[in-house]
């Protein structure tokens, strides 16, 4: 067997990178990704909040639609790696604020890629489709959102007695 040399592995790269394909598309055409979709958030945010599996797949059941609330999946060379949502309300304190990204999540594995900004540039379209002139998220991570257009707006509670961040971004 050959050992590959620099120029090969340079070749190997260049065309591994270029057959890499970030898609995103509406959960409701993939309604088969729900339960996997679901187990995804349970497993990020849910459990600590004592709602159960079957609670996040009727949640995420109900955001098959083509407006407002809404799921996204990320395909990384076809393979779900991502999801976001577009929901109405997100904050039990900030229903003043409408809509709002939410449960933006990539695997450990695929993170790197470009995927979650491939998912908040897709669902910042599909708000503006809408019709909205604003969006709304609420986080506690730092230089991220940022790097695609989210301005800080303020530190506020959230529950139990924490805080968290609120951003915007206009569309």
């Amino acid at each position: 067997m050959r050992r590959k040399n620099k120029k090969d592995l340079k070749n190997y790269y260049m065309i591994t990178k270029i057959k890499t394909k970030i898609t995103v598309k509406n959960l409701a055409a993939y309604p088969e990704y729900v339960p996997l979709v679901s187990r995804w958030l349970h497993k990020q945010w849910e459990k600590r909040h004592h709602r159960t599996l079957k609670e996040i797949i009727y949640r995420t059941e109900h955001n098959l639609t083509k407006s407002c609330p809404q799921t996204l999946i990320a395909f990384y060379n076809g393979q779900p790696a991502g999801t976001v949502s577009l929901w109405n309300a997100d904050h039990p304190y900030r229903q003043d604020l409408r809509p709002w990204l939410s449960c933006l999540f990539v695997l450990p594995k695929y993170r790197g890629q470009k995927i979650g900004q491939a998912l908040q540039t897709a669902l910042l379209q599909t708000a503006k489709k809408a019709g909205f002139k604003k969006i709304y998220l609420m986080t506690d991570l730092k230089n991220y959102y940022e790097k695609i257009g989210w301005k800080f707006i303020e530190s506020g509670l959230y529950t139990e007695g924490r805080t968290t961040n609120f951003y915007e971004h206009k569309l």
